[in-house]
């Protein structure tokens, strides 16, 4: 009986993440069609669910006045909010140093966790959380607590070994990254996380 349980709850879980991402993808598609009331409802309601891609979307529809009156404070809020959670484009534009938004420029969910630490800023600084020789527990790790769009995972060789390691969130000052380590959740808390700068690791994942 607990097993079936705990099977109920794992497929629950899965058919969530994976809806949460179809919704997301939805958004997306109306909101390069126009279609900006519809995806303005979507993004809301994943953003109050803590999305931080939506939250990022929603603060570029505030900022451009897309589907609704443009609202300085609304987008500034919710740039905070995607910020807090490691969006490094948050950051850019709660800084002003984003290009003029335009359409296509919203976050999109075609790059994997790998892909994640690639497009990350060099002058920028991240939270590594854990490393291990085994891929598996890395990626265990991320699907587990939902970092997807918040955090990623590169591999690096020590002593001819491959080894994965897990970082979280992209911020624009070590200070910031210091400060951010007491406001993780305490599951990720509990890793002990360290500050890298995002350059030295991807100087690393192209040796």
């Amino acid at each position: 009986m607990c097993r079936n349980r705990l099977t109920l709850v794992i497929l629950s879980l899965l058919f969530f993440n994976i809806a949460f991402a179809q919704s997301l993808q939805q958004a997306a598609k109306l909101l390069d069609e126009g279609q900006y009331e519809t995806a303005y409802k979507i993004y809301v309601a994943l953003a109050q669910a803590n999305d931080p891609v939506a939250q990022y979307n929603l603060g570029l529809m505030f900022k451009n006045g897309l589907g609704r009156e443009a609202s300085p404070e609304q987008a500034s809020f919710w740039f905070q909010q995607a910020a807090k959670q490691g969006i490094a484009e948050a950051y850019n534009q709660l800084q002003n140093k984003a290009i003029a938004s335009a359409a296509g420029t919203h976050i999109r969910l075609e790059y994997g966790p790998e892909e994640w630490v690639k497009i990350q800023k060099d002058t920028h600084y991240t939270l590594q959380l854990a490393s291990s020789t085994n891929k598996k527990l890395i990626e265990k790790y991320y699907n587990e607590n939902q970092l997807r769009g918040k955090a990623g995972y590169y591999r690096n060789q020590r002593k001819g070994e491959d080894w994965y390691a897990l970082v979280y969130g992209s911020y624009p000052s070590i200070n910031e990254a210091n400060e951010a380590v007491s406001s993780l959740p305490e599951n990720l808390r509990k890793w002990s996380p360290w500050v890298r700068k995002v350059k030295d690791i991807q100087r690393l994942m192209k040796e």
